[in-house]
């Protein structure tokens, strides 16, 4: 799934997510208190396309696009 696909309007009720530093996207059910990788309307794992890496400046990311070719974010 896309990062454009993942926002509030996609999900259902009493649904959010989050971001981890390696891109990955995990989701939060505010009403049960209990977390998955897994999009809940979906069932598939989501990526943001962002990547916080150690090696670069502190502030920095790398993000991809569709076609795979990285680029930076300040």
């Amino acid at each position: 799934m896309a990062a454009a696909a993942v926002g509030r309007d996609t999900l259902p009720e009493h649904w959010s997510y989050g971001v981890c530093r390696d891109g990955r996207v995990f989701f939060i059910n505010d009403q049960l208190r209990c977390t998955t990788w897994l999009h809940p309307r979906t069932g598939e794992p989501v990526n943001s396309g962002h990547m916080i890496r150690s090696d670069l400046p502190r502030g920095w990311e790398e993000g991809f696009t569709e076609e795979g070719a990285s680029y930076f974010i300040e």
